[in-house]
């Protein structure tokens, strides 16, 4: 799936993920305060998949995800347009998206606390993965 990543680098641009941010923090404006922590995030998979050509499609998503919780290029909405972005990372593939198999809350709010760990620096990109993908 590594193959995939020079493609979807055209698709996942700065401007996509800026739109993305704006529809997720409405109706608060959107606003970009590192723009070169967003490059450096949406090269990630790209990097990822140049040194690791093995690496799943699911370890290059949770590579985008973390750069941007980590980077917080955003004012509002890291975590949430961290999120988005990987699993449309991974749908664009037409993999399963990082909430298929989900059934309960309890699988929701998992989720949202590997994420929430990301950004308070208890995991890194691994910690983002899902058990079955790990």
């Amino acid at each position: 799936m590594a193959t995939h990543a020079a493609r979807l680098a055209r698709i996942f641009t700065a401007e996509y993920a800026c739109r993305v941010n704006a529809q997720l923090v409405h109706p608060a404006a959107a606003q970009l305060v590192k723009p070169n922590e967003l490059a450096s995030a949406l090269a990630r998979p790209l990097h990822a998949a140049a040194y690791a050509p093995d690496s799943r499609a699911a370890y290059l998503a949770a590579t985008l995800a973390y750069g941007i919780i980590q980077g917080h290029p955003f004012l509002d909405g890291n975590k949430r347009t961290a999120f988005f972005l990987a699993n449309e990372y991974l749908r664009a593939q037409g993999l399963p998206s990082l909430l298929d198999g989900i059934t309960d809350n309890d699988g929701l709010v998992e989720v949202a606390e590997r994420h929430i760990a990301v950004a308070a620096g208890r995991f890194g990109v691994d910690g983002l993965l899902r058990p079955s993908d790990a």
